[in-house]
């Protein structure tokens, strides 16, 4: 962390103008010393990162490194923060003269004060004289530390090869579980087992082994187990962690359970979750999955055990754990797993697979070191996934592999747990900037899921990224490294198939947290009295029992992140947090249950994230929060009673990201942020006509810097076409998708309007997904929508007045069509195909793999293309076919026949469940049906001698190829 953080300090004290420093005596010359001495102690920071590990000295010594350090950054973001005020006060100082020469020609100049006279050049020097001291005092501090660094005999710039960031291709998810055939068996087995030994309803099966050794990964494996999920309803999964809290196990279980929104499960007293859970399970066959359990305190799981007494008898839990006391507490002993390491075989499969996923050729002699290096993963997964992933970086040179195979790192006797060193491995190859955003992730609680997104922005508000340079591609670079490196899993990707989330292991967690160990501090609170490191400049705090921020958080100085868990039922106390003077640049208070923001947040001068997300009884922003200059990010999504942003909210500079999706009851946009040019997320554009003084549609064209999503609501409103499209939309090169919701009331006439509002309406031609919604058009296929050659999702939601489909067939890249709620639309012809006379190498929906039709009630035919179609493909990748609500329909087109459909769901739809589906391969309905019916295959003949199938009764196939559902 100390070689990450220097390199950041120093390449912001390296640009500092010779011009700003000469206005106070000596600050060049103090930042100039600070700078060069850190650059010298930097050529040893390789050498005492590595013996930190194991000499305390060291370590002290780099902790001083680090404090003085974050020190020096606080001086920098003071003397920048200044010279940005004095830098807007001098453009208000312009724009007044301006108007003031305006004025003049109507006022006498002698009842006017100068302009002039608004700046304080004594206060300004006041500033630099004070920020000229700090640095003075910082060196006297580093050069003493560089002093005590010769005692330590460090070797500089110790001979290694030279780091080069290899070109990989992209990342790939390894999913398939390796080398575990038999335990899943073994697992499933006992899972089905009809037992006499369980008088309570449920069996306790606990899965035991260290960590890294693949207990989650195989309970997932078994989890999603076709036969398991046919067997078991419910599934539920759960993460206890440590320490083990049955309050928020009890949660999760009844959140799992959709026992209610999880706002109104966080309320309820432990008492009545298990009272809940306790009636939701009553008489079902439950899976219970408890991912991580610690605790060997029967106290603490007897609570839980008695809610569950009263499933029926074959329910099962299954619990991963490290310690065999968990499984003798759950008197589960002798249903105990005990899961060993993997052969050095399936090792070398799971590590070859990622080190060699660039294409690289596997010679005998490379191969030979690759498995000298999976001996040293003594059968942990974890470990071979993650060497695997660190040679892929490498190059495929015997000099590469060797340096890793011989590395010192490999004789460290300190860690606790084997894994480590393979992690610290991996770790010590990263560059400084991917070292430093890896550690910040300890700022997140264990087992959370991370938003991408999310996370570059954390990243930015701490200083790692440079705003200077193109920073989103940055961190996203950043984030896909660290994800090919394993260190990051469980990803959650979005519906163009982007990497949108992901988790990090549990002992990745544990990893960070060990190197960060006086930097962040994590802990839950449950109303009594703690010790608090007084250290650590990052906090996370989950808050239980009513227990509210401790009084140390507010008086500390050096705070440069809170996040904030609230768990209690009342709201967190948030007053006195501002009356700190701390430096804190990450504020993450969302679902906190806030309900006012203090006026004099705009204390907190250095904040660049806040969080404020999910406080539903939010309704008001003080004016203050716009003095918050250097703030980046601020997210209001969830806060549903915010009617009005600040009006000074163009005060935001350097606003970045501003998030308001799901504040329904919002009022438009003050007409001032259409200033903020810089502002690259707005996820929601509400327009207000009848309000003064917010921003309609012709505001957005300068915002051209926008990415990602945004939703444009109430553009029904907007009575002027022209207005419309001056907005620009076709400029903004960055934005993914778009959202266009044009109606609030439903059901009005057809509207002429709408049709125009939606031509004028042109996106620029990277867009990926198009939503329209509400739109009472009579035509949804704009003359620019052939020109979208990357759209990969279009959805069309509530468009009652379309009678005919166009031709999205001619959309090349499209890959999802989803269609709902269009009741003047009878007839899907040829046209929708987009296949033209003669055009025969043309291909109809060249990438379309799912297609959806719901609630299109006047629906009749289904035609095939008027021109000779035999020739064309049509559809050849469609492996999802939905169609629902659809009761007129009468057919389906015989094309269908030639698709590679593997899902198909048919949902309510009277007429089709009289027809015999030609298109549907009898064989493999057959065996759907066998496995689903539960009846041992006794009516698998019937069905395979029909000549084509017909199905006369409501029956349900769920998550398997075929599901067809009818009315009774």
């Amino acid at each position: 962390m100390a070689e990450a953080l220097i390199s950041a300090v120093l390449k912001q004290l390296v640009p500092l103008s010779c011009e700003q420093l000469s206005l106070v005596t000596d600050a060049e010359k103090e930042f100039r010393s600070f700078a060069s001495t850190l650059e010298a102690i930097q050529a040893a920071l390789k050498d005492a990162d590595r013996k930190q590990v194991e000499n305390d000295s060291v370590k002290r010594w780099l902790d001083q490194l680090k404090d003085v350090s974050y020190d020096m950054d606080a001086v920098l973001d003071e003397w920048n923060t200044k010279l940005g005020e004095e830098e807007s006060e001098a453009e208000s100082q312009e724009e007044g003269q301006k108007a003031e020469k305006a004025l003049l020609k109507k006022l006498v100049c002698c009842f006017i004060p100068s302009s002039s006279s608004r700046s304080n050049p004594i206060k300004q020097l006041g500033v630099r004289y004070h920020v000229a001291s700090r640095i003075k005092e910082l060196n006297v501090r580093l050069d003493r530390i560089a002093d005590e660094k010769n005692r330590f005999q460090f070797v500089e710039n110790p001979i290694a090869i030279e780091h080069v960031q290899r070109e990989t291709t992209s990342f790939k998810d390894i999913s398939e579980v390796c080398g575990r055939d038999v335990e899943k068996k073994i697992v499933i087995d006992k899972l089905l087992c009809e037992s006499n030994k369980a008088q309570k309803g449920f069996e306790v099966i606990p899965i035991v082994g260290m960590g890294g050794i693949g207990k989650t990964t195989l309970a997932q494996f078994v989890y999603n187990d076709d036969v398991v999920i046919n067997h078991f309803n419910p599934r539920i999964w759960v993460c206890a962690s440590d320490p083990f809290d049955k309050v928020m196990v009890a949660k999760a279980i009844a959140q799992a359970l959709r026992l209610g929104d999880a706002n109104v499960i966080a309320h309820w007293t432990f008492q009545t979750l298990l009272g809940r859970i306790d009636e939701a399970i009553d008489g079902k066959k439950f899976f219970l999955v408890v991912d991580d359990v610690w605790t060997d305190d029967h106290r603490k799981w007897e609570p839980l055990e008695e809610a569950l007494r009263k499933g029926a008898l074959g329910s099962r839990i299954l619990v991963t754990t490290r310690k065999t006391e968990v499984a003798e507490m759950m008197r589960a002993k002798s249903n105990m797993i005990s899961l060993a390491g993997l052969s050095e075989e399936v090792c070398w499969t799971i590590f070859s697979r990622l080190a060699f996923s660039n294409g690289d050729k596997r010679d005998d002699e490379l191969e030979q070191i690759g498995r000298q290096i999976v001996q040293k993963c003594k059968g942990l997964p974890l470990a071979a996934k993650t060497l695997g992933s660190l040679m892929s970086f490498k190059e495929p040179t015997r000099e590469d592999w060797n340096y890793v195979l011989k590395s010192e790192l490999w004789e460290l006797k300190k860690f606790e747990e084997e894994v480590f060193i393979p992690l610290m491995l991996s770790y010590y190859d990263l560059p400084p900037l991917e070292k430093r955003c890896f550690l910040f992730c300890s700022y997140f609680p264990k087992d959370r899921s991370i938003g991408r997104d999310d996370l570059i922005q954390l990243w930015l508000s701490q200083g790692y990224l440079s705003t200077k340079r193109n920073y989103w591609e940055q961190g996203l670079v950043c984030f896909r490294n660290l994800a090919k490196r394993s260190l990051f899993q469980d990803f959650g990707k979005d519906d163009l198939g982007d990497i949108v989330e992901c988790k990090m292991h549990d002992i990745v967690h544990d990893f960070a947290l060990f190197l960060t160990e006086n930097e962040f501090f994590n802990m839950k609170l449950n109303g009594e009295e703690i010790e608090v490191n007084k250290r650590a400049r990052h906090y996370t705090l989950l808050l239980e029992n009513q227990a509210q921020l401790p009084s140390q958080v507010y008086q500390k100085k050096n705070l440069r992140a809170l996040f904030v868990q609230n768990m209690c039922s009342s709201p967190l106390r948030f007053d006195t947090l501002s009356n700190s003077t701390s430096i804190v640049k990450t504020l993450t208070l969302s679902g906190c249950k806030i309900t006012h923001v203090p006026e004099n947040i705009d204390k907190l001068i250095y904040l660049r994230y806040l969080n404020l997300s999910n406080n539903r009884e939010l309704s008001i922003l003080p004016k203050t929060l716009c003095n918050l200059v250097n703030l980046q990010t601020l997210k209001l999504d969830g806060c549903s009673k915010i009617r009005r942003l600040p009006k000074g909210i163009g005060k935001l500079t350097s606003l970045r990201h501003l998030y308001l999706m799901e504040t329904v009851n919002l009022e438009g946009i003050p007409k001032c942020l259409r200033k903020l040019t810089n502002l690259q997320t707005l996820d929601l554009f509400q327009l207000a006509p009848n309000v003064k003084e917010v921003m309609t549609l012709q505001d957005l064209n300068q915002l051209n810097n926008l990415r990602g999503c945004i939703k444009i609501e109430n553009i029904g409103k907007v009575e002027d076409a022209s207005e419309a499209e001056k907005a620009k939309l076709k400029n903004k090169e960055h934005l993914d998708a778009l959202d266009l919701r044009f109606e609030e009331f439903y059901w009005p006439s057809p509207n002429k309007q709408a049709t125009a509002l939606l031509e004028v309406l042109q996106p620029h031609p990277n867009l990926k997904s198009l939503v329209i919604r509400d739109y009472y058009g009579t035509t949804a296929f704009p003359r620019w929508m052939i020109s979208l050659v990357n759209l990969k999702e279009l959805v069309l939601y509530i468009c009652p007045a379309c009678e005919v489909l166009p031709p999205f067939g001619k959309l090349q890249s499209l890959e999802s069509l989803v269609m709902v709620l269009m009741v003047k639309l009878e007839r899907v012809g040829g046209e929708f195909l987009g296949i033209e006379s003669h055009a025969h190498t043309t291909i109809s929906f060249p990438k379309l793999k799912k297609l959806q039709f719901q609630n299109l009630e006047n629906w009749k035919e289904w035609e095939e293309s008027r021109e000779d179609s035999s020739l064309t493909p049509i559809m050849p990748c469609l492996s999802s076919l939905e169609i629902s609500y659809c009761n007129k329909l009468q057919a389906l087109p015989n094309f269908l026949r030639k698709t590679p459909l593997k899902n198909l769901t048919i949902n309510c739809c009277r007429i089709l469940e009289k027809k015999r589906l030609e298109y549907v391969n009898v064989e493999e309905v057959v065996k759907i049906l066998t496995s689903e019916s539960g009846d041992g295959g006794e009516n698998a003949e019937r069905w395979r001698h029909e000549e084509r199938l017909v199905l006369t009764w409501p029956f349900y196939i769920s998550k398997l190829h075929i599901a067809i559902y009818f009315l009774p």
